[in-house]
């Protein structure tokens, strides 16, 4: 069987279940028992068991396997069609192949499968399947991949027709146990059959409409007995190795169940396509939500949900900390700036706005006393002489009100304007440029 390489990310836990007697009875809710397996590796399982949908592990990525019996396959050449219209056409193809309803059925594509193409399609019945998905949906399990747990296989060579001995045709025979019955589900590139073997007793739920092509027990161990022991692969569950062999007189290689489960996780397939599908979004969506219902509700993250707790607390405690100390010190130097400002203009009785009424106080006192202050005519024109790149460039146009300076016609246009504004607010005056204009305020050093 064709594997895949998973590409998990470290740390990043697999969950592959099946409903524990491998059958296709419908599922119980969220206490449907399942067989699971986990892996961090993809390679190897990491530990398995059977329990209640409710109690399985709680894992990153959950693959869903199902029985060989509850899907059937077709083989189909699909007419080049629109996306939108492939189901319609999957319907019609199928019709009279099924022995149900097709729109009460779920289709799938082979890997890579497109319109176009003679392609695998895989058939399950879609409110069994849709009863598992929601079983698992509501354990807090949502499940990001299905898979089947056997597919037809590629051929070695050329393509493979039921009269084309030529070509190689590689099989895999997988014994198991199913309820009460021991079933041999044989995979090749002709397709799937499941065979009850004998003198296994009475399988709890019949004849399936999804068992591929049907055989007896019979000419499936003359098939055994000549066929190619290099293409042919025998494979059992341990619990039913000793009645396959008995059956067909084979050796069969042990494979457990959580192996198996594993490997069906490692296929390329995905039958979560058409109304199931499970887009990256989706499945993005359910980690989320999955990793959200974890940290709130896990008993494991207890520890990490108080630390977090603290941590928030000790974060909005230093905040508050934190600017209480600000305020007071912000408060401090505006006492500070007033009391200044009361000790050297003692006629100053109402502080509003300290900085300004200390520099009109200032101003004030350098025109009692014949200093020019920084809002003079004088004062101005003779920064604006200081800033002016050249001789002969002053502006032409000088219009003043007290502390602001408006000057235009500069000779020496764009240049000359924006060279002097540089000048002037390096040397710490406000400039406003407006057109071919300067406007000149004092700043902070004149």
């Amino acid at each position: 069987m064709a594997v895949r390489d998973l590409r998990l990310k470290p740390h990043l836990t697999l969950l592959v279940l099946t409903p524990s007697d491998f059958s296709i009875a419908p599922a119980a809710g969220s206490t449907a028992q399942l067989d699971w397996a986990t892996s961090t590796t993809g390679q190897s399982v990491l530990d398995h068991g059977q329990s209640a949908a409710s109690l399985l592990p709680r894992d990153d990525d959950v693959v869903l396997v199902l029985p060989p019996r509850a899907v059937s396959w077709h083989r189909l050449a699909l007419p080049k069609v629109g996306s939108t219209r492939l189901r319609a056409v999957l319907d019609g193809l199928l019709e009279d192949r099924l022995l149900t309803d097709t729109t009460e059925m779920h289709f799938a594509l082979e890997p890579g499968g497109r319109a176009g193409q003679t392609v695998w399609v895989a058939a399950c019945e879609r409110v069994w399947l849709r009863s598992w998905l929601q079983a698992l949906e509501e354990a807090g399990r949502p499940v990001s991949r299905i898979v089947p747990a056997i597919w037809p296989l590629a051929p070695l060579g050329g393509p493979a027709t039921p009269g084309n001995d030529l070509t190689p045709a590689p099989t895999l025979h997988w014994a198991h146990d199913e309820g009460n019955q021991v079933w041999l589900s044989s995979a090749s590139p002709l397709g799937v059959r499941s065979t009850p073997l004998p003198d296994g007793g009475t399988s709890a739920f019949g004849d399936s409409a999804f068992s591929g092509l049907s055989t007896t027990a019979g000419s499936v161990s003359n098939e055994l007995l000549n066929a190619d022991p290099d293409t042919t692969r025998l494979l059992a569950d341990p619990a039913v190795a000793s009645r396959a062999e008995r059956a067909f007189n084979q050796r069969f290689e042990l494979v457990p169940r959580p192996s198996w489960l594993l490997q069906c996780a490692q296929s390329d397939w995905n039958l979560a396509q058409f109304d199931l599908s499970l887009s990256a979004g989706a499945r993005r969506g359910q980690r989320l939500r999955q990793t959200v219902r974890r940290l709130r509700s896990a008993p494991v993250w207890k520890p990490a949900r108080w630390g977090f707790g603290a941590l928030v607390a000790v974060q909005l405690l230093g905040l508050n900390m934190a600017a209480w100390s600000e305020r007071n010190s912000l408060s401090a130097k505006q006492q500070a700036v007033t009391q200044t400002l009361q000790q050297t203009f003692p006629n100053v009785t109402l502080v509003l706005d300290a900085p300004a009424q200390m520099q009109r106080e200032l101003s004030r006192l350098q025109q009692a006393s014949g200093q020019l202050a920084g809002g003079d005519l004088e004062t101005m024109l003779g920064a604006v002489s200081q800033a002016l790149p050249g001789d002969g460039l002053a502006a032409a146009a000088v219009a003043y009100t007290p502390g602001e300076a408006r000057l235009g016609q500069w000779p020496g246009g764009e240049d000359t304007l924006r060279s002097v504004q540089d000048t002037l607010e390096r040397n710490g005056w406000r400039v406003r440029s407006d057109g071919a204009e300067l406007t000149l305020q004092p700043g902070s050093r004149p």
